[in-house]
């Protein structure tokens, strides 16, 4: 998933070689019954700070859409999908209770878990998971995400913007797609060849159960008004739309998000009643509410300036985190439909001096896709050119520079604008860092800065305004290289916002996506990575580290390399007595 501000931390951890690398194994057990802490504090109500995307707002609460940090944690509480990762990031059975798999890997049956409802109490069928991905992929929806169902049979035309003529579907889905039977409580899907990582896909949102009589709107809820009824309200007092373990009660402009236990959820009870969070506009004022006062229990993200002193503090956890952070360059846009300019901004970036210097806390400068940690990471891969240095290589941009300015003929460079997520001092440090960098290495370049909110920018691009060069992070959705490489990088791919193509590394990746866990499908992986890195598909700057500070009290809570609590770890989490 995106970065957005909340994950954006611009210090953290100064090791990061001990994250063990996660590896899925098949579909483990369900909850299972929780005992009443000795210590249970009376008052089970966390109070989270909170990073928005739009101010002090969050983008929509959509499982069909949702695609950054800062919103998915809050669909995974409020909506439930038919498998989730666990602690360890394995693959858990979840609203489905059995998973089976036909001999050619290409047909999936997930088994619906009786007794789930929705939580106004409607009870939940297998033709809601159904509705739900029909509507991720339908192509008048038009989902940003809808990449992660496109494996289904059928999916990648259906869901195509021209298939979708005066707001209605102009050729419907195979019908052996996705296969719903009510009587019998399951959902098959059918997928066009086998996908090594597919059932660790579905543990994204967009397969999660959605209220189909909540959905309002034209084109399914493309405007994301409807997102708005799933909040509690005088007739539906324990809010809608959602199957989740906890419900929205309240959600204002004041930036005030309020999830309390939702009565009708099938699994085992979470200890805490309640979670309130307070979104920030600001990630400096987020950290210093926590930190000045005693009304907050967690806040994710600490400035650099407060590193040292948050790391003496006994409520200090630090991780590591399956995310990396990357300058993107338009390949449709001037200059960067050109390699000797995206090497040499590339090139010219001296990630060290960034790290040490700006964010000053312990992440890791490189030229990796894929973050170590990860199945697939490799030690092996370099820059463009074949650098090693993450320091970057001056000389050899300035030569790739030189080259671009000759291949104009003497017409006029092109303006050169980067985009950064404003949100925070550190993220506008950052930015600036980058920019100066580039002007000094290319004085005639004259590289502008500008700042949008990440919801402003997502929204632009969703647009088909794309910008020319930009911040671009991400979080690990799920342990495969796939989530790095094909979903992001893959010519097709609806998240390639930026237009790389490396063909070559296209045909790697596909063959990879089909074939066996093991070493082969890695070295696939691993030369596809390559080939992305030296046509500058993107560029990568270096891999995060994570950090949190939660009250002392706060039992149980504890983050996943994807900076975030697994489902079958909220149940256990509780504030004890203090």
């Amino acid at each position: 998933m995106r970065l957005g501000m909340r994950k954006f931390s611009l210090s953290a951890l100064a090791v990061m070689g001990g994250t063990a690398a996660v590896l899925l194994s098949g579909c483990g057990s369900t909850t299972t019954g929780n005992t009443t802490p000795g210590d249970l504090a009376a008052d089970q109500t966390l109070h989270m700070t909170w990073a928005g995307s739009n101010g002090n707002q969050i983008s929509a609460i959509d499982p069909g859409t949702g695609s950054d940090s800062t919103v998915i944690p809050i669909i995974n509480l409020v909506y439930d999908g038919l498998v989730t990762l666990d602690q360890n990031l394995k693959v858990k059975n979840w609203g489905a209770d059995k998973v089976t798999t036909s001999p050619d890997a290409t047909t999936y049956t997930f088994h619906v878990r009786s007794g789930q409802s929705f939580s106004d109490g409607t009870p939940v069928k297998a033709s809601d998971y159904a509705y739900s991905m029909t509507r991720t992929i339908d192509p008048c929806f038009q989902s940003p995400v809808n990449y992660y169902l496109l494996d289904i049979k059928g999916a990648a035309d259906y869901s195509s913007g021209d298939n979708c003529k005066d707001h209605k579907v102009v050729n419907p889905l195979p019908s052996d797609a996705i296969v719903a039977d009510d009587g019998a409580s399951t959902i098959t899907i059918k997928l066009d060849k086998p996908k090594t990582y597919f059932l660790s896909a579905m543990t994204y949102s967009t397969s999660f159960a959605v209220e189909k009589s909540v959905v309002s709107g034209e084109d399914l809820g493309k405007d994301d008004v409807w997102t708005k009824n799933i909040v509690a309200d005088a007739t539906h007092t324990t809010g809608q739309g959602g199957s989740g373990m906890f419900y929205i009660s309240q959600y204002d402009a004041q930036g005030n998000l309020i999830l309390k236990q939702n009565p009708h959820w099938w699994g085992t009870k979470p200890l805490l009643k309640e979670i309130d969070y307070k979104i920030f506009a600001d990630g400096d004022a987020q950290y210093q509410a926590y930190n000045t006062g005693t009304t907050y229990d967690e806040v994710d993200g600490i400035p650099a300036a407060q590193l040292a002193a948050a790391k003496a503090s006994p409520d200090y956890h630090e991780y590591g985190l399956l995310a990396v952070q990357n300058a993107a360059f338009n390949w449709k846009i001037k200059p960067f439909d050109n390699l000797d300019a995206r090497l040499a901004f590339c090139e010219a970036i001296n990630r060290t001096a960034i790290v040490n210097n700006v964010l000053k806390g312990g992440q890791f400068p490189g030229y990796h896709l894929v973050p170590k940690g990860m199945p697939g990471y490799s030690p092996d891969i370099t820059g463009p050119d074949g650098i090693t240095d993450p320091a970057g290589d001056l000389t050899k941009a300035k030569a790739h520079w030189d080259a671009y300015k000759a291949s104009l003929g003497g017409a006029a460079l092109p303006k050169i604008t980067y985009t950064y997520d404003s949100g925070s001092q550190a993220a506008k440090n950052y930015a600036e860092a980058l920019v100066s960098g580039w002007n000094q290495a290319f004085p005639d370049a004259k590289v502008q800065i500008q700042a949008l909110t990440f919801l402003e920018r997502i929204k632009e691009e969703n647009a088909g305004n794309i910008l020319q060069s930009f911040r671009f992070g991400w979080l690990a959705d799920y342990p495969d290289a796939q989530d790095f490489l094909t979903l992001l990088y893959d010519t097709n791919s609806t998240y390639n916002k930026w237009n790389a193509s490396v063909p070559q590394a296209d045909q790697l990746m596909e063959q990879a996506d089909s074939a066996p866990d093991g070493d082969a499908r890695l070295k696939l992986y691993n030369q596809a990575e390559q080939l992305l890195v030296n046509n500058v598909a993107i560029c990568p700057v270096y891999q995060y580290s994570g950090h949190y500070r939660v009250r002392t009290y706060i039992k149980n809570y504890v983050e996943t390399a994807q900076g975030e609590l697994s489902l079958d770890q909220w149940q256990k989490t509780y504030i004890a007595k203090h």
